[in-house]
């Protein structure tokens, strides 16, 4: 069982993440924007984040960049329906866990997370 930070201002799209993970067994936390994960983060432990890129207040990109000034081996999947905005090297230059395309596959987004939580499970032991 994980905490995972869901961060995603589409409360649709939000909510569908809170109860898939949550139906893994995870414990989830949301947050709307940047700004509230960013005080969320700090007022817990979480083991990876799920941020969307385009969001009010701060975006995935500003809180990515935050979040990793504080942990930097921090592991966060960034997501967004706007990937043609963006260069892949770019964003994956923030040290980012995987940049993926909404829609989701949840099933994908959930093998990828256990991938990352068993990997970092085993360098921590």
């Amino acid at each position: 069982m994980a905490h995972v930070l869901v961060v995603e201002d589409d409360l649709q799209v939000q909510e569908t993440l809170v109860e898939a993970f949550m139906l893994f067994g995870h414990t989830v936390i949301s947050a709307e924007n940047g700004v509230q994960a960013l005080q969320v983060f700090g007022e817990g432990y979480y083991d990876i984040a799920i941020v969307d890129v385009e969001m009010p207040v701060m975006d995935g990109l500003a809180l990515t960049r935050a979040i990793k000034n504080i942990q930097d081996d921090f592991p966060i999947i960034l997501i967004t329906g706007f990937s043609h905005l963006y260069r892949p090297q770019d964003v994956l230059s923030l040290d980012v866990e995987a940049f993926l395309k909404k829609p989701l596959n949840l099933q994908g987004l959930l093998k990828i997370v256990e991938g990352i939580l068993v990997r970092r499970q085993n360098v921590a032991s």
